[in-house]
Parts: structure tokens; C-alpha cells; sequence
């Protein structure tokens, strides 16, 4: 999943409107303990202060989208069953008085399983998820009131308190529309489902979105977008098309800054693959962009079909940019050179900072360790 498990673990990558491990807790009402930066304690630190209130323990595979048929079989294991499909473990009950007990039985799953495998897959399941979870979040809470001015088709919209939004045509035939408290959805937008708008994120005058979009927290998005998620605190707020991309947390698109998803013989796209260092056949004829976290690019930038962009990239070309940029590359001009990690890390305070947050020494420390990683390899 690089480039965008480099800095945040797995569970916590959000496809439609909830992120992997919210998903679990709403799917069974459990508490659900990952590894993570915010968090200093180990899995096995968390499950020992968890146990004296816990009755169950189970181990799921990340990648695992909960459904129904998966969370029946989940229940219905024993201590020490587990189940597999084909040679992927996909969860185990584990006993709390012997938590390292030899598995005992194997139950095989055969039934449909939705799995985040690959980086396509993030904005592949946006629309179907954004579906899933707006029954599960409006199943018992109705939206806040909105505008006369607005015009809504459908009936499956949701409001949260504090949006403000005037003169925007909203689709919801298409699939449903979430919208998060405090955002801001400027006049002439023209809306499609399914769609998410995340807490206090900003969709610019005359922005067109087509549907299977999610947009992350204080996000600033315009132009055209479709079939994409885009993450907290990113910014694509300027003319220009995006399209069956996915990108990471805390980016910036530059004015004008478009990407191809469509090869002109319909040929399949190939990503590039960080486990074999080489290109990747997805089986998909259209296929966008995938930046990482703190990557950014200049005016008009340009991405070809299948563009892999690592962690911290700072981007300014003219022409069409590489299949793949590694993690802290800068590139300009004819120039290809290593993003130097004090002036990286000075550069990211500063962004922060611009939307009154702290650069936490915790992510500071996982850059370091992706950083010398990078150069290492």
C-alpha cells in the first residue's frame, strides 16, 4: 500500500466515509486496537490494559472491508479457529488466558471478502463504501436543514451542522451525499453521488464532481474531479481534472494541475510496485494518480496515466512527470535532486502551521526513519 502506509498505519486509510478500523467498530461495536503513531503502546500493551474489560479477542487482517457474511462466520469461531482463504489468514479468536495458543481448527471462507490490496483499490471501492457507510451513519440521526437557494435531486443527502452552502445542485440519484459539519460548499457547484465532504473542507465556486469522490478533512478542492479520494488537509483548489487517482494527506495541486487516466490505445495501466520495484499490471484501462503524503506540485503540472509520486516530493515541471517519483525527490527544471530532510521537515512546520496545527515529533521521527530508508535502498 506505498506510498500511502508510509507514515499512517493501514487501519487507518479511509475508503468512502469511515477509515478501516471505524468501519470495524460500527460493524460490531468493539473496541479495535491498531498500531499507530498518536498511540505509544504496542498491540500486545494495548490488548493487556484491554483484557481485564474484554471477553473476546480477535485478530483481523487490515485490509479486510467488514460485510455481513464475513462478521457471521467472525462470531461464530471458536478459541483458537481461524479463517482462511486460500493461503491468506484472514482473522483468528484467540484466547485471553493463552493468547500465543497453537491454532487449532481452520475454517475456510470462500464467500465474497472485499480486501484493500493494492493502491488502486482506495478509490476502486470510494462509491460502493461511501454507500455502506451512509446507511450506517444515518440509520438513526437525520441531517441538519440547508438552504432553500440549493437544488437537491434524490432524497439520500446528508447535512451536518454549520455547512455552508448556497445555489449548489446536489444529485443524489447517483448515490448518496455526506456532508460534514462545517464545511463550506461555494454557489455554482455542481454535485453527483456518491460523494463524502469531510469536516470542514472547502469546495470551490463552480467545482464539478462527478460522484465515487471523497474529499478529507479541511481539504480545499475545484475543478473537475471524479472516481478519486483525496485526503485531510490536501488541496486541489484550482481548474484542472483529476480522475481515478488517489491522493494523500497534506498535498497540494498546484493551479491548473491535471492528470490522464486513460491511455490512448485502452490499453491496461501499470503502477509501479514498491515489493518488486517494477511495473505492476492492474487490469485496468483507466487509472490515475497516486501521490503520497507532503508531496506537492507546481502550476500546470501534468500526469501521465499511472503516476506513482512517493512521500514528500516537491514537484515543478512543465512536461509530463516520471511513471514514478521516490519519497523526497525535488525535481525542477532539468534538475532530479533529494529533498533534504532539515529543509523538508522546516517547509512542513510551516504547513502546518498555516492551518494552526503542529508538526508532532512522533510523525517527525517517522519521516527520519522513511527518509534514510529511502536513501539507503
Amino acid at each position: 500500500m506505498w506510498p500511502f502506509t508510509e507514515v499512517k498505519p493501514t487501519a487507518l486509510l479511509r475508503i468512502g466515509i469511515l477509515p478501516l478500523f471505524e468501519k470495524w467498530k460500527h460493524a460490531l461495536d468493539a473496541v479495535v486496537l491498531y498500531d499507530c503513531l498518536d498511540n505509544s503502546l504496542s498491540i500486545d500493551e494495548q490488548i493487556a490494559l484491554s483484557s481485564h474489560e474484554a471477553q473476546e479477542l480477535y485478530f483481523v487482517s487490515v485490509n479486510v472491508i467488514p460485510n455481513e457474511s464475513f462478521l457471521e462466520k467472525l462470531i461464530l469461531l471458536s478459541k483458537g479457529q481461524y479463517l482462511k482463504s486460500g493461503n491468506d489468514l484472514l482473522a483468528l479468536r484467540a484466547d485471553f488466558d493463552e493468547p500465543s495458543k497453537v491454532r487449532v481448527a481452520h475454517k475456510p471462507f470462500d464467500e465474497t471478502l472485499i480486501r484493500v490490496r493494492f493502491i488502486e483499490d482506495l478509490y476502486l471501492h470510494v462509491g460502493p463504501e461511501i454507500i455502506h457507510d451512509f446507511e450506517v451513519l444515518t440509520k438513526h440521526f437525520s441531517g441538519a436543514l440547508y438552504s432553500e437557494s440549493n437544488t437537491v435531486i434524490g432524497d439520500q443527502l446528508y447535512i451536518g451542522n454549520f455547512v455552508e452552502m448556497e445555489c449548489v445542485t446536489l444529485n443524489t440519484k447517483t448515490g448518496p451525499i455526506y456532508i460534514e459539519e462545517g464545511a463550506v460548499v461555494m454557489e455554482g457547484a455542481n454535485l453527483r453521488g456518491p460523494l463524502y465532504i469531510g469536516k470542514h473542507a472547502v469546495v470551490k465556486m463552480g467545482t464539478t464532481i462527478y460522484g465515487n469522490v471523497s474529499i478529507g478533512e479541511c481539504a480545499v478542492v475545484g475543478g473537475e474531479i471524479t472516481n478519486s479520494s483525496i485526503g485531510d488537509f490536501s488541496a486541489k483548489g484550482h481548474y484542472g481534472y483529476l480522475g481515478c487517482s488517489v491522493i494523500g494527506d497534506w498535498c497540494n495541486l498546484g493551479a491548473g494541475t491535471t492528470n490522464s487516466n486513460l491511455k490512448n490505445n485502452l490499453s491496461p495501466v501499470e503502477l509501479y510496485d514498491y515489493l518488486s520495484k517494477g511495473l505492476r499490471d492492474t487490469g485496468l484501462m483507466k487509472c490515475g494518480l497516486y501521490m503520497g503524503d507532503f508531496s506537492r506540485s507546481g502550476i500546470q503540472s501534468a500526469f501521465n496515466t499511472g503516476t506513482v509520486i512517493g512521500t514528500g516530493c516537491m514537484l515543478a515541471l512543465t512536461d509530463f512527470y516520471p511513471k514514478f517519483v521516490p519519497s523526497f525527490t525535488w525535481l525542477y527544471g532539468d534538475i532530479k535532486e533529494a529533498y533534504q530532510l532539515q529543509k523538508f521537515i522546516s517547509d512542513l512546520e510551516v504547513v502546518f502551521l498555516s492551518k494552526n496545527k503542529r508538526l508532532d515529533k512522533r510523525l517527525i521521527e517517522r519521516i527520519i526513519e522513511i527518509n534514510q530508508s529511502t536513501f539507503k535502498n
